[in-house]
């Protein structure tokens, strides 16, 4: 299937997005980092915005949107539903830091900003389960997202607080924790793709009327090292060691300003790399029968 850059940036900038306001909302929970909660809050919705953006150029038509709002099962209904429901809560959590002289932020909103967060990752992931495309329909699919979502929210809010001069212990574990999820949610992905195109089989030839100027994909070729699946999986694979080996060294040193902007740009490699594989082994049942 042919990648489509737009929404490798839109899922890929939205879990960067969704990652960034959990891990902000976990730490308000705590009462911890209120110097950069106001600063967090509109980098996670700078981040969402361009996520959001990027969606309209894969439509023909920015009105075009409109198209796929008629019923709630529709997937980009529900991610809409999502993202709305996102940015109410980010406004609520703003408003409730400017007016509260200490910088606390109540518990509740904390609460809903992670919940928020995690519906936009699913409504995202399920979004893509298309039984049709045995490559995309599974729930590790939708995990990988989760992964992405783990490992660069950690590392963008460790950034902002060495950049304001926050001390916060738990941004260490944390990005730990986000770094492993991903690099195991990533490789586990990688290896269902490559599993599911066994299920894909080839009928000898024929002739295609839909796409007569096309010779027909044979099963063999759809996997994660051939092709253009190849050089993305590489990519993916180098950019997990690199966040793997920066978290190392922030938990070693403590410079999270350095090795928290490695990871965040290892991090963002990987989630497109993934997508783009995804894509590539995106190989539909109706197009190989």
């Amino acid at each position: 299937m042919e990648v489509q850059i737009p929404l490798v940036i839109f899922t890929s900038f939205l879990a960067w997005a969704a990652g960034s306001y959990a891990t902000q909302c976990i730490l308000a929970f705590k009462g911890k980092a209120r110097s950069i909660q106001q600063l967090a809050i509109i980098v996670s919705v700078v981040i969402l915005a361009v996520g959001g953006i990027a969606v309209t150029f894969h439509l023909t038509h920015l009105f075009n949107i409109f198209k796929g709002f008629g019923h709630l099962s529709s997937g980009i209904t529900q991610e809409l539903i999502a993202i709305v429901l996102m940015v109410v809560v980010m406004l609520i959590h703003f408003l409730m830091v400017r007016r509260s002289e200490s910088g606390d932020t109540p518990k509740w909103v904390a609460v809903a900003g992670v919940l928020v967060s995690l519906v936009l990752i699913v409504a995202m992931g399920h979004s893509y389960m298309m039984p049709a495309r045995p490559a995309w329909d599974s729930v590790l699919q939708l995990l990988s997202l989760l992964g992405a979502a783990c490992i660069l929210g950690p590392a963008t809010v460790a950034v902002l607080a060495a950049v304001k001069g926050e001390q916060v212990e738990e941004l260490g574990m944390y990005n730990l924790i986000g770094t492993a999820a991903n690099a195991v949610l990533a490789a586990a992905y990688l290896g269902f793709m490559q599993v599911a195109s066994s299920s894909l089989q080839s009928f000898a030839y024929y002739f295609d009327p839909t796409h007569p100027n096309y010779a027909l994909k044979a099963s063999a070729d759809v996997s994660i090292f051939s092709g253009s699946a190849l050089p993305a999986t590489v990519i993916a694979i180098i950019a997990i060691v690199v966040s793997l080996l920066a978290v190392f060294m922030g938990k070693k040193d403590g410079n999270w300003k350095l090795w928290g902007a490695v990871i965040v740009a290892a991090g963002l490699v990987c989630a497109f790399a993934l997508r783009v594989v995804m894509y590539v082994m995106g190989a539909s049942l109706f197009m190989i029968y």
